[in-house]
C-alpha cells in the first residue's frame, strides 16, 4: 500500500483490514494499493530498469496481456529487436502474436506449467 499524502509504502497482510479504506499510521491519510492505475505515470526508475532488462533479455515470456497499453506493450518488441526469444501465453491473439517465436493459446494456469515441464524435459 502507499500513502496518498506522503507516498510512503507499507506492507499490510492483515485479513480483514481493521479499517476500509486503511489509513496511514504516520499521517492519517488514506492508503491505496501500490500499483499503477490507468492514466497514471510509471515511476521513471522502474521504467528504465524494465527497458534495460528488456534489452538484455535472452528470453521474454509475455503472459495474459492485451499488449495494447504503452509503454509496457513495447518492451517485448525491444527484447525481440535485441535477439531475445519471445514467448506469448494468452487465450487470445494480440499485436505481439506475429512477433512471438512461440505462441501458446490458453489460460496461463494451464499453459505455463505445461511449457515449463517441456523445458525441464
Amino acid at each position: 500500500m502507499r500513502c496518498t499524502r506522503e507516498g510512503t509504502r507499507y506492507s499490510d497482510r492483515r485479513v480483514p483490514l481493521e479499517e476500509i479504506p486503511p489509513r496511514c499510521s504516520d499521517c492519517g491519510a488514506l492508503l491505496r494499493p501500490d500499483v499503477v492505475w490507468f492514466g497514471e505515470a510509471l515511476d521513471g526508475d522502474v521504467l528504465e530498469a524494465a527497458i534495460d532488462a528488456s534489452r538484455r533479455a535472452k528470453t521474454m515470456i509475455v503472459i495474459g496481456t492485451s499488449a495494447l497499453v504503452q509503454p509496457a506493450a513495447s518492451l517485448p518488441l525491444l527484447a525481440k529487436r535485441n535477439d531475445a526469444r519471445l514467448i506469448e501465453i494468452n487465450p487470445d491473439e494480440t499485436p505481439l502474436s506475429d512477433y512471438a517465436d512461440e505462441v501458446l493459446r490458453g489460460p496461463a494456469a494451464v499453459e505455463l506449467p505445461r511449457w515449463w515441464a517441456l523445458q525441464a524435459g
